[in-house]
């Protein structure tokens, strides 16, 4: 190590003592100064901070080593801000990441119900048909017993029809004879001579 080296990490070391703005952080950690604004946001009760006299935010030792600890998991362990947040929340108790779906995993996932909802619909449209066979046999049936009723009341129709022919024609020649027969007062009728 040569003296200039030694020096900057004594400055280094007292600043860090004193407190680094979100600006130096950003360039003692190589990051955008937005970049750590926004985990400050997202993490902000696990990164150890103070309130300077101007009313900002200064990192001392603790909260620029957790900067570095969110830069290392995020960027090269690409842990999200939810799986870091866990992590910091459970005192550093590993959080397995659940892997993303790839579009072909999410686009298998939909074929399969699309296809247990097509064979759902098959089977519906099958009892379906079933019921429409069932009721169209009993709708046959139905249809040849009124036939066969129809056919039965016409003949029985037909039957008192003719009778009631038969019946009025015997009417007829009873009152013929009987118009033909001379008349007879109420006492021929009566002593019958």
């Amino acid at each position: 190590m040569n003296k200039n080296e030694n020096l900057s990490d004594k400055k280094q070391d007292e600043d860090l003592d004193k407190g680094f703005t979100v600006k130096e952080v950003a360039s003692f950690i190589d990051e955008t100064p937005n970049v750590i604004r926004n985990w400050f946001k997202e993490l902000r009760q696990y990164i150890p901070h103070e309130k300077n006299s101007n009313g900002y935010n200064v990192y001392k030792r603790e909260g620029v080593e957790r900067f570095k600890e969110i830069q290392a998991l995020h960027r090269s362990q690409n842990w999200s801000m939810k799986q870091i947040e866990h992590y910091f929340a459970t005192g550093g108790e590993s959080f397995k990441p659940e892997p993303e779906k790839t579009t072909g995993e999410m686009l298998a996932k939909e074929l399969r119900s699309l296809r247990e909802e097509l064979a759902s619909l098959r089977e519906e449209n099958q009892e379906i048909k079933e019921q429409l066979n069932k009721q169209e046999g009993f709708s046959r049936v139905l249809v040849e017993q009124l036939q066969q009723l129809d056919r039965g009341s016409m003949e029985r129709h037909n039957q008192l029809t003719q009778s009631l022919k038969e019946s009025l024609v015997a009417q007829k020649q009873i009152a013929a004879v009987k118009e033909e027969q001379p008349k007879k007062g109420v006492f021929a009728k009566l002593f019958r001579k």
